[in-house]
């Protein structure tokens, strides 16, 4: 039974790297679930036992993937931590990457599903893991226990989205400080 197992997590981690490959060669919207198990060598069958779409495959490959990449450190120092983390954002944002997500978001402004899909699989873990670092920071004294935390973390990451949906001024790492810069004051305890 072990081996089953095995075989079907390395199917999985394939499927899921196909569909991330392959979605950096073209676009979301142009990747096939025929596509994804040709590349990762599965059945499309295998593929639709673990994910219900196409738009889900890929939003699971993007989550892997982009969460690799940036990791939140968890230090005792709250502040940089997190600019550390935009840091590591920023250079996403800048990376082929980054097109694809601006690329998915394009997609979910007229499709409500794979909106949807983008906020729990996509949006969800990554502010779920920064709302741990404000509550770590809280326990530590660092930050204030009154704030909402949800505008904290729109305020932090907010500049970043804009600056990738919006193009309208360059993302460098340089950011990550001033944002921190001009925040911090109003966050910390």
């Amino acid at each position: 039974m072990a081996r089953g197992r095995t075989r079907d997590q390395d199917a999985h981690k394939r499927v899921l790297d196909a569909a991330f490959r392959l979605v950096g060669d073209s676009s979301p919207g142009k990747v096939s679930i025929n596509a994804i198990a040709d590349e990762a060598g599965v059945a499309k069958q295998t593929i639709y036992r673990w994910w219900p779409s196409r738009t889900a495959v890929i939003l699971d490959s993007l989550v892997v993937g982009t969460m690799k990449a940036t990791p939140f450190p968890e230090t005792d120092d709250i502040r940089a931590d997190f600019e550390a983390h935009l840091r590591t954002v920023i250079r996403l944002f800048n990376s082929p990457t980054g097109q694809i997500v601006r690329e998915m978001l394009a997609e979910a402004q007229s499709d409500s599903s794979i909106a949807a899909e983008f906020r729990e699989r996509f949006w969800q873990p990554r502010r779920e893991l920064s709302q741990r670092r404000l509550e770590r920071g809280i326990e530590l004294g660092l930050v204030r226990s009154d704030i909402d935390h949800e505008i904290v973390l729109d305020a932090i990451y907010g500049p970043l989205w804009t600056r990738l949906l919006i193009g309208h001024l360059p993302l460098t790492s340089s950011h990550a400080a001033k944002i921190t810069g001009a925040l911090w004051p109003g966050i910390a305890a």
